[in-house]
């Protein structure tokens, strides 16, 4: 991936734009599309990093010098013309994207070196002077002095003229001019002509319907055949040294007889694989001047280097309408209020006063809890914040040094004769990283049994944060909220935003549902945390204990699925919004969940507004992951697509990310979900998951490295209750074993707090 993303960024540098660049098990060779701006490159088997760079050059030279639909005009005159123009094209686009990078002119080299050397255009052991003119003129042109081939007098002006080709438009007048002077040849008599036979074959020297390229000025000579062959893009130098190879190779081609050429002539008819149709539709036979068959022969090797076995599917990461994305505190307190006086109504409509005066007390109830709770924790969070600040002055006096101020210190003056110390100081503080967080909480069904808890636990983290001043926001992910006249089948994207042509789509209904922030003022705070409060009693059932109160939860905010990588996605708009808000240097992004996230195997189609969907596919294939953002490539991998996002998230924003897994309290569940993370790729040895285990026994968690979070704490939902035990002193007591037991009690709040302790770390 590192390789092919670093020839993709080169490509887009080349092309000075940004194209779109895929690898594509249907590609049998590069081409550029010039209507999309898409260079599709095969995925070839045993290629060498020139013949890569090669194939890169040549067709970045069609994006920057082929005018658009020029194909289609060109295909329209037939496949022999077609032929023509391909090769006089990639002729005149690799001279100039050569004179554009210099640095190209050893990869085109080398590149066909040593495609030659494995007889990619069926030349080894032939004499490349017997062939058609198309075939010589191909072949000179891609190997330039050192292929040896010898052009007649009228031949050789063609010759000058391809070598010195700066338009598209002369591209294809030269094109005109070759076939008119081949076809013609055609209705003459076989007459022999620098060593080649004038007799005919039924190739139809069909090429690639993708290359063709456009107009740019460029340096060139126009002057004998030696000049030409001095700026073929074969050539490494072109000086004196090349006419010296150039007459050596016609020394050594010289001592061949015409018999020779004669039964080379005879091999290639004979030869099943330079066979082909009519050309262009006519019934008669193409010129053997006309013949393409090196190119040919080329394409046909390409492809049998293609990886045809993997198929590939490229799509991009969408940006998001976080305005339609997010629901805010305020409509989901309106919410929540629209669904009591609902209720209410309800119980009056059918005589029922009580049950509404029980709808009527919930919120409340909730206030009431919400008291209880912040009371029940708030010598815990005191304690927290005291240790939070120790450790901040302790970073902070490890990035302190005292420096002199150069102005006399008068209380030191006494001392001037046996001290030289005799300046004022001043303390100087080096800046340090001030923090903040977003969280994401997932809101699927799996997470039922543990939801209370869970609740709890952010609830804590939000007293600490908003008491030591440290900026948080909360949003639960969810595919289930829709908003009033909302249907929640079918896809999404076009309430998100505009969709591009391959951008992922986003499941239907999913939403982030804005639970907390410490931005808000106080009073907002403490009204978010009691409607909080209500949803932790109403996931318990509406009559669940709560003496003369009843809770009911809007149908809406129930839990739903699991969409994952759709919050990660919205991340990506949210954390630089967050930081730019708050003004803090580090964002730690946390994902509480229990589960994967649901596999995103779907793109928008903008040429018929649909979608393609390869999901039924995702285990034979490989998704391919483009940020538009940061131009970078990612290949995913089902059933762990949240890592590939992760590293997309943090590449683009620097953020860190933190995770806390909820997994089953039972050992043999708990290890099952260890060895599922995968740890080196190989998943958890024996030894490993009982020393994971051993980490859970003491100390409620266990911290590992996996998935694409930087620290992610496995967390047994056992372990995520915050209530407090009271410490029981009798007489008989030592001063001893009182001690030990106000020790063991405040261990065992912290260790029942373990978010909470572990954030408190992160941000000092």
């Amino acid at each position: 991936m590192e390789k092919r993303e670093s020839k993709s960024l080169l490509a887009k540098l080349m092309a000075a734009e940004n194209i779109n660049v895929e690898y594509s098990e249907k590609a049998t060779t590069a081409a550029f599309n010039t209507e999309s701006r898409t260079l599709m490159m095969p995925v070839l088997k045993d290629i060498g990093e020139a013949a890569t760079d090669l194939f890169l050059g040549h067709e970045v030279g069609h994006a920057l010098y082929t005018p658009q639909g020029a194909i289609k005009d060109i295909v329209a005159k037939g496949g022999s013309f077609k032929s023509v123009v391909n090769i006089v094209e990639d002729a005149r686009i690799e001279k100039m994207i050569q004179s554009k990078f210099p640095g190209l002119r050893r990869d085109f080299y080398e590149g066909y070196g040593e495609l030659v050397e494995r007889d990619f255009f069926s030349i080894n052991g032939k004499d490349v002077n017997a062939m058609g003119f198309m075939d010589r003129l191909n072949i000179h042109f891609k190997l330039g002095v050192r292929a040896g081939v010898k052009f007649s007098d009228e031949e050789t002006t063609f010759v000058d003229r391809m070598g010195s080709l700066r338009t598209f438009d002369e591209s294809v007048k030269l094109s005109e001019d070759l076939y008119d002077y081949c076809d013609g040849k055609n209705d003459e008599e076989p007459e022999t002509g620098s060593g080649e036979s004038e007799e005919y074959s039924d190739e139809d020297g069909e090429s690639n319907d993708g290359e063709m390229s456009s107009d740019m000025p460029m340096d060139s000579d126009d002057s004998d055949d030696s000049e030409s062959e001095k700026d073929s893009p074969g050539s490494e130098s072109g000086d004196s040294d090349e006419n010296s190879e150039e007459n050596a190779e016609e020394k050594a081609n010289a001592g061949k007889s015409d018999g020779d050429d004669e039964s080379d002539d005879e091999e290639e008819e004979s030869d099943p694989s330079t066979n082909g149709g009519p050309v262009g539709g006519d019934e008669k036979t193409a010129a053997k001047d006309l013949e393409t068959n090196t190119q040919d022969s080329f394409d046909r090797k390409v492809e049998s280097l293609v990886d045809t076995d993997t198929e590939y599917h490229y799509a991009t990461i969408p940006k998001l309408n976080v305005a339609e994305v997010i629901a805010p505190i305020s409509e989901i307190h309106s919410l929540i209020d629209s669904t009591i006086e609902s209720k209410i109504s309800d119980c009056h409509g059918y005589n029922a006063p009580h049950e509404a005066e029980r709808y009527g007390r919930g919120l409340e109830a909730a206030r009431t809890a919400f008291n209880k709770f912040s009371s029940e924790q708030k010598s815990l969070i005191s304690y927290m914040v005291k240790e939070f600040e120790m450790r901040k002055s302790a970073d902070e006096h490890k990035r302190t040094r005292e420096g002199k101020t150069g102005v006399l210190n008068p209380n030191k003056l006494h001392a001037y004769k046996f001290s030289e110390d005799l300046f004022l100081r001043n303390s100087i503080v080096s800046d340090g990283k001030n923090h903040g967080f977003v969280m994401f909480i997932d809101w699927s069904g799996s997470m039922s049994p543990n939801i209370e808890h869970t609740i709890n636990q952010l609830m804590l983290l939000a007293l600490f944060c908003k008491k030591a001043q440290i900026p948080f926001d909360c949003f639960a992910f969810s595919n289930y909220y829709t908003r009033e006249g909302e249907e929640r089948d079918g896809l999404r994207n076009e309430y998100y935003g505009p969709s591009n042509h391959g951008d992922l789509l986003i499941s239907a209904g999913f939403r982030l549902l804005h639970l907390i922030s410490s931005t808000v003022s106080t009073a907002n705070f403490n009204k978010s945390m009691v409607y909080l409060t209500y949803i932790r009693m109403a996931m318990k059932g509406r009559w669940a204990d709560y003496g003369d109160a009843a809770i009911e939860l809007p149908h809406t905010l129930s839990l739903g699925g699991t969409p994952l990588n759709e919050a990660i996605i919205a991340a990506m708009e949210i954390v630089p919004m967050f930081q730019k808000k708050n003004n803090v240097q580090i964002v730690n992004t946390i994902f509480l969940t229990d589960g994967e996230g649901t596999p995103m195997r779907g793109k928008w189609d903008a040429s018929d507004n649909s979608y393609t969907d390869w999901g039924r596919h995702a285990f034979s294939s490989k998704t391919i992951i483009t940020d538009p953002v940061t131009k970078r490539q990612y290949e995913s991998h089902i059933g762990r697509d949240h890592a590939v996002f992760f590293d997309i998230l943090k590449d683009r924003t620097g953020t860190r990310i933190g995770g806390f897994y909820i997994a089953p309290g039972a050992k043999r569940s708990f290890q099952s979900v260890l060895r599922g993370f995968s740890m080196g790729g190989n998943g958890m040895d024996w030894e490993e998951m009982q020393d994971a285990w051993i980490s859970v026994k003491k100390d409620g968690y266990v911290l590992i490295e996996a998935g694409g979070y930087d620290h992610m704490y496995i967390i047994p939902s056992t372990n995520l209750e915050t209530k407090t035990s009271e410490i029981e002193i009798t007489e008989d007591m030592t001063k001893a074993k009182m001690k030990n037991t106000f020790i063991k009690n405040r261990q065992n709040k912290f260790a029942s707090k373990t978010m909470l302790s572990k954030f408190a770390e992160f941000v000092s």
